[in-house]
């Protein structure tokens, strides 16, 4: 029961929209209706500006980080006598905070490409292996400028670093499994990559 509840209140807090109600809140615009039309923080950083791009990253990072950092918490500490704790049980809980992300009750099941709050819940669960592929990311961002890309490869990196630094197999099936979602999320980003369309990060500072 302990696991279900969190896993219900996981969802709903990886659901809320950061970047849509910030737009809407701070500028009074629909994101959706901007840059990409994505509610995630790349485009937030675009059409909102640096500060409330930053804004949103923190927070949608936070949705896969406190639920997860908070199911282990309670295991350990209050139910460990009553429950047995199992690694499986924090993956349940960030994979739901995770498809909330990408499937918002708040926005008809619709929403972002999942790697910002991907990142919350695996720097909980495997921060070593995080740190590498943020390695992998900003090594090619810094060469080519695109987000995307640099997304999907630090996403494929990272089941390997688990794998070789965790020696963990639930955690590594997860890894998979995001890498897979986040690719299939940025498939039309594959696209106009392919077709030299995809356009590279610039950021204007809004006031």
């Amino acid at each position: 029961m302990v696991t279900i509840l969190l896993m219900v209140i996981s969802y709903i807090l990886g659901s809320v929209p950061n970047a849509l109600w910030i737009g809407k809140v701070f500028k009074g615009i629909d994101i959706r209706e901007h840059g990409s039309r994505n509610t995630g923080s790349t485009n937030a950083a675009r059409v909102l500006g640096a500060k409330l791009g930053i804004l949103t990253l923190v927070l949608d990072v936070s949705k896969g980080l406190v639920p997860t950092l908070v199911a282990i918490l309670l295991k350990v500490n209050f139910f460990e006598e009553l429950t047995k704790i199992s690694h499986l049980d924090y993956v349940l809980v960030g994979i739901c905070a995770i498809l909330g992300h990408v499937f918002s009750i708040f926005i008809n099941f619709k929403g972002g490409k999942a790697v910002a709050t991907t990142l919350g819940v695996f720097l909980v669960l495997v921060p070593k292996a995080i740190l590498f592929a943020a390695i992998v990311f900003f090594v090619i961002f810094g060469i080519l400028r695109y987000v995307s890309l640099s997304s999907i490869f630090a996403a494929i990196s990272l089941p390997i670093f688990i794998y070789f630094l965790y020696h963990q197999g639930i955690y590594t099936i997860l890894g998979i499994l995001i890498a897979i979602l986040i690719t299939v999320k940025h498939r039309s980003n594959i696209e106009r990559l392919k077709n030299g369309t995809e356009s590279k990060f610039t950021l204007k500072n809004k006031k």
